[in-house]
């Protein structure tokens, strides 16, 4: 009985709060008491990790709405509001590219080809036809993205490679013009539920089949969104193959002439590698285009509602928990999304399948790559925080995986009145928490305490 009593001191003992904000914390000491926590066995001392974590998350999210999933293999750690949705912001983009990987095949590429009509040594018309590759971009597009940190990690499909390839078919007169084809998607270039402050301030450019440079007149600056993408990618290659000495008509939209022969094409990287661009560093119209894909991948128009819908069916039959999802687009940019951490957290489990891999694998990666590129640097979560990164007015996402101390899954929503800097600090030191699991170790004093949340005004 004494013994008992005694180890039920020492777990009341462990669990004492360590002090609130403007609290003054002890300098931990290397000796270990004799009935300490440290000493327990690891399920004890598990429990009473999970325990003070449950805390410090619900004390870092005190009067706000959120939602935590933290999972050590296959044994829940924390899971607060696990199931009631909230505005999942960018966090979205996992369920996009589970189902875009999966039903498209990482291994598949996204062709753009040239078709060319008239005789050889004559006038010739050439029909350009988009087939949803959302990396095009021409050479000024590659400079852009070489000098974002963000993105100059990603993958490109060269427009010029293409011009290279018509050329090296024998074509010199194109007087007969360009025609472009984007018939692949719809022609609804921003969702209806966007304000259109995003058009302007680079956050996404216009959606679809035919798209160079994401759309934008400059790509270095993001700030003029072309008016007709498909018009726009024609231009683009207008220009390059007058560069390389061919005559080149007007631009225009249709389809390819009865009889057309196809002479060139240039392949996109594979979908797998495309989708983990997209999570690294958050495209929002790549991973728009990446749904219409999957819709069109089923037979269905190339919607975002048919996309939402063939994705929301595709993770349900792969086992994500999608009750209360609600997605009505692919990026998150959507306030009228909803998702549960249960399923964002379920969206990162399906990495563990070598298929979709790039889930995991292609996150953005603390203090070192995409979305967190200069996040968290040089702090004890330095590369070993993977996760997808979401942000919005008012909401703040995370999800991913820590291997700080032991491996460990996790997702957490955050919504409530705050601006930008205090999103990414509640989320930060929302990881560092979940980081510090469990904290009942002797290396517990090795990582250091969340840096305090801003409070907003």
């Amino acid at each position: 009985m004494i013994l008992a009593t005694l180890g039920v001191l020492a777990i009341v003992v462990a669990l004492r709060p360590e002090g609130g904000r403007g609290s003054s914390v002890a300098r931990p000491t290397l000796v270990t008491p004799l009935l300490s926590a440290r000493r327990a066995p690891g399920p004890v001392a598990d429990a009473v990790g999970a325990v003070r974590l449950a805390a410090r998350l619900d004390s870092i999210g005190t009067g706000l709405d959120a939602c935590t999933v933290v999972v050590d293999a296959d044994t829940t750690v924390v899971s607060a509001r696990a199931e009631e949705v909230f505005i999942p912001a960018s966090t979205l983009k996992l369920l996009t590219a589970a189902a875009a990987v999966d039903l498209l095949g990482p291994e598949a590429r996204f062709t753009t080809r040239a078709l060319v009509s008239g005789e050889a040594g004559a006038a010739r018309a050439l029909t350009l036809i988009g087939g949803g590759d959302p990396v095009l971009r021409s050479p000024a597009g590659l400079a852009a993205i070489a000098s974002d940190p963000e993105r100059r990690d990603g993958r490109s499909t060269e427009l010029s490679a293409l011009a290279d390839r018509i050329v090296a078919a024998g074509v010199r007169d194109l007087s007969r013009g360009i025609t472009v084809d984007d018939s692949r998607f719809d022609s609804v270039r921003y969702h209806p539920s966007w304000p259109d402050s995003y058009r302007a301030g680079g956050t996404v450019g216009p959606v679809g089949a035919l798209v160079v440079d994401e759309g934008y007149a400059d790509p270095a600056t993001r700030r003029t969104v072309v008016t007709d993408p498909a018009i726009a990618t024609g231009d683009a290659l207008a220009s390059l193959l007058e560069d390389r000495g061919v005559r080149v008509g007007t631009v225009r939209r249709g389809r390819a002439d009865p009889g057309a022969t196809e002479i060139a094409q240039v392949a996109s990287p594979t979908v797998a590698t495309i989708a983990g661009d997209v999570l690294s560093a958050s495209s929002n119209q790549g991973s728009e285009i990446l749904l219409k894909a999957v819709a069109v991948h089923a037979g269905r128009p190339g919607t975002s509602a048919d996309g939402a819908e063939v994705t929301v069916d595709r993770l349900r039959r792969l086992g994500v928990p999608t009750e209360g999802l609600v997605m009505v687009d692919g990026s998150g940019l959507s306030r009228e999304n909803r998702a549960s951490c249960a399923t964002i957290e379920g969206a990162v489990r399906l990495g563990d399948a070598e298929r979709l891999r790039v889930l995991r694998d292609g996150l953005a990666v603390a203090g070192r790559r995409g979305t967190l590129e200069d996040r968290l640097g040089g702090t004890a979560l330095d590369g070993r925080v993977i996760a997808k990164t979401g942000t919005l007015d008012g909401v703040s996402g995370l999800a991913g995986t820590s291997t700080v101390r032991r491996p460990l899954r996790f997702a957490l929503l955050v919504n409530g009145a705050f601006g930008e800097s205090r999103a990414y600090a509640l989320r930060e030191a929302m990881a560092v928490a979940i980081a510090q699991f469990p904290d009942v170790t002797d290396g517990a004093a090795s990582i250091p305490p969340p840096d305090p949340v801003p409070a907003e005004g």
